[in-house]
């Protein structure tokens, strides 16, 4: 079975999430220095209310950059693509349209979205253990290392499999 590319984690998302979680924690350490002269309340606010906030930041990188290292990534092969870090994909012959998504001009959110045909969004919501079915599935290009690369590759060969199945 011939596998495309493996586009990776961006090493720049991990970096970005790590660096806002050690600032929340700076943060954090900083106010609890502060509380500490003041009353026993103040102090416990600091400790829940602020040391709640970098653990997000912090996990989420650290997750990432562990599927990185494991080598999770996106890409397709001649079954469908991968549309999670978690290796579910979307088969080509469940597949009707595959988009460009920007929302508002915000550079952020830049994704490639794949319609898979509403006949097949139950069959795809059973092998993906979700609660509800989901109409498109969003690959977020801040996430992918070379972004424009993969969404350009992606629709050749979706034009390409486009043309072998008719």
């Amino acid at each position: 079975m011939k596998k495309g590319k493996l586009y990776r984690i961006s090493l720049w998302i991990i970096g970005t999430f790590l660096i806002c979680g050690l600032l929340f924690l700076l943060l954090w350490v900083w106010g609890l220095m502060d509380a500490l002269q003041e009353s026993w309340w103040e102090t416990l606010k600091v400790l829940g209310g602020f040391f709640i906030m970098p653990l997000p930041f912090i996990a989420y990188s650290i997750y990432l950059w562990k599927k990185r290292n494991e080598g999770k990534g996106f890409y397709w092969d001649e079954e469908g693509i991968v549309i999670d870090l978690k290796g579910h994909k979307v088969y080509w012959e469940e597949i009707e349209e595959i988009q460009f998504r920007q929302l508002w001009s915000l550079p952020w959110t830049k994704s490639t979205v794949i319609y898979p045909h509403y006949t097949n969004h139950e069959k795809i919501r059973i092998r993906r253990n979700k609660w509800m079915p989901i109409p498109g599935h969003s690959i977020d290009w801040i996430l992918i290392e070379k972004p424009k690369e993969y969404h350009e590759n992606i629709m050749k060969v979706w034009e390409e499999k486009q043309n072998f199945l008719e």
